[in-house]
């Protein structure tokens, strides 16, 4: 990496914090030899004020739908558990649709609806009948169609095949990656180090340690959607995963195909391109100018993204609460294409 562009890199970050981009941040740019790290802000503002850590734990929103719930499919895979084209109803036998697959969830190409519609007045059990009972939308058949559903089911395949999301998540990804502070349903112990979120008083005022997400707060903070929190560092490792082929310390973590499979696009001639879990090299969404053919995006509601280019071996990572103390805050959304060109600057 160029140093002096890193200088010229930190003093965007400064300029965009002052503009309000986000009460905190930690930032991590990254070759597979290189690690460049920096924190910036408040993790919290309200009711007082805490200065963004190394070591402060983010609530990673979406972000847990590429980083754990895609990563527990993928070893599930290669467990020979599943395939992508497995049906989904194989699996959970309770669920209508006897014809959507692993394949059409992980790619957002199954037709199901964005969301649960009246989640918000349910029970964990309730939304779950009602997940059972989802039913394709036709214009959104053979679209890509962001949906929370999708990783939703995810989340209970993984429990029906291995009884706990967070404990097969702990097993196959966690712990060989030495991620030590990431984890589902922070414990006290960790909670003063957590990053807080949105102020609800309906939820009892800032959200702190628990779910910022409506549903994964329904779920208990246990969903294949959201609800992962993890630190800068810990985020570090799985990219530096990435980075080096599927390689962690001398350890192969995902096999040569399954690296081939997140480099692979699975909505060829769809409105977008999607890999398994992944955005893949879409310009529709602020990926910058100069990422590579394969590049994997994705990004979380509260504030956070990770990008990862798999052929220029270059990764960009922010951890942030844009939503603290209120979601009205949507600057960091309009920023990251010009984080993303200046980041590339400092190959």
């Amino acid at each position: 990496m160029k140093y002096d562009k890193l200088q010229e890199f930190d003093q965007l970050m400064n300029k965009f914090m002052d503009d309000g981009i986000a009460a905190g941040l930690n930032i991590l740019v990254m070759t597979p030899t290189e690690k460049w790290f920096k924190c910036y802000g408040n993790r919290q503002v309200i009711p007082s004020v805490e200065a963004t850590t190394m070591d402060t734990i983010w609530d990673l929103a979406s972000i847990s739908k590429v980083l754990s719930t895609t990563t527990c499919i993928l070893k599930l895979i290669e467990e020979g558990l599943l395939t992508l084209d497995t049906k989904v109803k194989s699996v959970l036998p309770l669920l209508e649709d006897e014809d959507v697959t692993i394949r059409q969830l992980i790619s957002h190409s199954s037709g199901f609806p964005a969301d649960v519609d009246g989640y918000k007045a349910m029970t964990k059990a309730e939304m779950i009948e009602k997940i059972w009972a989802m039913k394709k939308v036709p214009e959104f058949i053979g679209r890509v169609n962001y949906s929370d559903v999708n990783f939703l089911l995810l989340g209970l395949v993984i429990e029906a095949l291995k009884g706990s999301l967070p404990g097969y998540a702990k097993e196959v990804m966690f712990e060989p990656l030495h991620m030590v502070d990431t984890c589902y349903t922070p414990c006290e112990c960790l909670k003063p180090r957590c990053a807080a979120y949105e102020d609800l008083p309906a939820r009892g005022g800032v959200i702190r340690g628990t779910v910022h997400d409506g549903k994964g707060h329904k779920f208990e903070g246990i969903a294949g959607h959201a609800g992962v929190f993890s630190t800068i560092e810990d985020i570090s490792h799985y990219v530096e995963m990435l980075l080096n082929d599927g390689v962690y310390h001398g350890k192969r973590f995902f096999s040569e195909e399954t690296m081939n499979m997140l480099r692979t696009c699975n909505t060829v001639g769809m409105n977008e391109s999607r890999s398994v879990g992944w955005i893949l090299s879409d310009h529709n969404y602020p990926i910058g100018d100069y990422c590579s053919d394969h590049t994997l995006y994705h990004t979380g509601f509260s504030g956070p993204s990770l990008l990862i280019d798999l052929d220029k071996k270059f990764a960009c990572v922010i951890l942030c609460n844009r939503v603290h103390p209120t979601r009205d805050n949507k600057k960091i959304l309009t920023a990251r294409k010009d984080i993303h060109n200046a980041v590339y600057q400092v190959l």
